[in-house]
């Protein structure tokens, strides 16, 4: 499907879930989204392909030093590939005549059968498909060496009301606490070896490449939620929240006070802005409460687009970082209200994508290294939801 046929029926459906409800609304989001990231995935492997090409033409300049008796090799190799054109004429030599080409006997010719059929290889990776992505965007982003200090305050002023014009007006004083972001190294790396890599399709490779950078953006992603400030950020799920009214435990049966709760917990100075997220099962759950009117409390948007969850008008965003409430243990945080904003993530060193040749075993290694700290900068409208002793889906 083209982008444009998936843009025309994401408008369908837009349309379609105007009336619809229950299971098919659900069909309808889960469609929604399959289409939203097929068009983002064709964007990105037209921009992929042309950055693909550049590293082919780099990598090519760099092995022009190769030995000759290596390329040689490499050249015996791809001619003698199962895969090759150079096969598949052979194949159809020995299907002809009965004969085959010396150099094609010892991957070919097996005790039971003369000849293997040359196989036809789809020029895809089948990859398990994970959530992430989301939450990486939407906090606050600054690029300085390490060290680099917030300072963070409170309003140090209180308006008094004077009853004598001559008494003396108190000056209050404005202190800062500071907040230090250090710089833990992330890293990543796949190995490829010599003989997958002379034979491999260009598919696995743009595959390995791709597994790299992924793998760093979901560990950021997973720090970002929950990581534990030791070696790696501090994650937003993880920061103490010693406001009593900002700690919000679940019923043991999932209601409507429970959304109420959350909510009212959001202070009203930091309601702007502020989206609840939580795991996209748990907004599952929270789809079956509805008002004292009957109407759900949770509901999907259609803008054409992306499908927007929202919950009594507060954005969801969705991460399989937390934990859904079936999941999830008596106490864990299954979903928190904040505003990204008040979340930083530092960049002492951009994320980078190397490949080098590793000249012992000849191995091609695809490496990203990266220097990051992040943390939540004001934690005043942070609000954590727990699970409660036995939570549970209700009305």
């Amino acid at each position: 499907m083209t982008v444009e046929e998936m843009e025309k029926r994401q408008a369908e459906i837009a349309e379609e879930a105007k009336t619809a409800t229950g299971d098919a609304l659900a069909q309808l989001f889960d469609e929604a989204q399959k289409l939203n990231e097929g068009i983002k995935e064709a964007r990105k492997q037209a921009e992929d392909a042309e950055k693909r090409k550049q590293i082919a033409q780099q990598i090519e300049k760099d092995e022009i030093k190769t030995s000759a008796v290596e390329k040689q090799e490499v050249r015996k190799m791809e001619h003698t590939s199962m895969d090759s054109m150079e096969y598949r004429k052979a194949f159809m030599d020995y299907v002809l005549t009965g004969e085959m080409a010396p150099e094609f006997r010892d991957i070919s010719v097996t005790a039971d059968n003369q000849a293997v059929i040359p196989p036809a290889t789809m020029n895809q990776i089948v990859e398990k498909m994970e959530q992430y992505g989301n939450i990486l965007p939407l906090v606050r982003k600054l690029a300085y060496p390490s060290g680099v200090v917030v300072p963070a305050s409170t309003l140090a002023a209180t308006g008094t009301w004077m009853a004598d014009e001559t008494a003396a007006i108190d000056t209050a004083k404005k202190a800062t606490t500071k907040i230090t972001f250090g710089a833990y190294e992330l890293a990543a790396a796949i190995g490829v070896s010599f003989k997958a890599d002379i034979q491999s399709l260009s598919a696995f490779e743009a595959a390995v490449a791709e597994n790299v950078a992924r793998a760093m953006t979901k560990a950021l992603e997973l720090a970002i939620v929950s990581g534990d400030g030791n070696g790696k950020p501090q994650g937003i799920a993880t920061t103490a929240v010693k406001d009593t009214k900002r700690n919000v435990t679940l019923s043991s049966t999932l209601a409507y006070k429970d959304v109420i709760s959350i909510l009212k917990a959001i202070p009203g100075a930091y309601s702007a802005g502020t989206v609840l997220t939580m795991n996209e099962s748990t907004f599952w759950d929270f789809m079956g409460i509805t008002d004292v009117n009957g109407k759900p409390v949770a509901v999907l948007n259609f803008n054409g687009s992306a499908p927007v969850a929202m919950i009594f008008g507060k954005k969801c965003v969705f991460t399989d970082y937390l934990p859904s409430l079936d999941d999830a243990k008596a106490g864990d945080v299954v979903a928190y209200a904040f505003n990204y904003d008040n979340y930083i993530l530092n960049t002492a060193y951009e994320m980078d994508l190397v490949q080098y040749r590793d000249n012992p075993t000849r191995s091609k290694v695809y490496q990203s290294v990266g220097l990051y700290d992040g943390k939540v900068v004001d934690d005043n409208g942070l609000v954590l939801v727990k699970k409660g002793a036995a939570s549970s889906t209700g009305h």
